[in-house]
């Protein structure tokens, strides 16, 4: 397995009928056949869900609460349950069992498709390429950006690593 794809933050909260839409006002339906065609270019044991969460005293206001039906995968996506991993921090590499099962796999390359709420995907992507050595692919036509001035000058410095910028459905 060389290349998987991540989809983040694709949960009921953000991009579901129920979610804020004054807050989340991009177009989901765009979004969400975006990350869908995506998924399809990949086999099911390569598409992987990162879904933040907030857990016991630490509840962010702007993340759904762990085991609640906001912090679901938005039903119109299809993630095999065994690919779904929850997250208290920005950095998807957080999560022991993701870092494990990358290493496991020989992963090189990542893409990342989904809902950037700040730092999501410039934080992984970061850890990624230095941390792991790996390539990553940010897929800016299947990727929303929900803070694009904070996370400018980090996304900038990446431009000079392991990183490609692609537009890509």
């Amino acid at each position: 397995m060389d290349r998987v794809l991540f989809i983040m933050n694709m949960q009921e909260y953000y991009v579901g009928r129920g979610r804020d839409r004054e807050k989340y006002s991009f177009d989901t339906e765009r979004l969400i056949a975006g990350v869908k065609k995506r998924i399809s270019e990949y086999k099911s044991e390569e598409v992987f869900a990162l879904n933040i969460v907030g857990k016991g005293l630490i509840q962010k206001s702007n993340v759904p609460k762990a085991g609640s039906p906001d912090a679901d995968v938005v039903k119109d996506l299809k993630i095999d349950h065994k690919n779904i991993y929850e997250r208290t921090k920005y950095d998807v590499f957080s999560s022991e069992k993701l870092v494990d099962f990358i290493r496991a796999r020989n992963v090189k390359e990542i893409e990342f498709v989904g809902v950037d709420l700040g730092e999501d995907t410039a934080k992984s992507a970061q850890t990624a390429t230095e941390d792991f050595k790996l390539h990553v692919y940010f897929n800016e036509a299947c990727l929303v950006l929900m803070q694009p001035d904070k996370t400018k000058k980090i996304r900038d410095k990446l431009k000079k690593t392991r990183v490609t910028y692609m537009e890509e459905w």
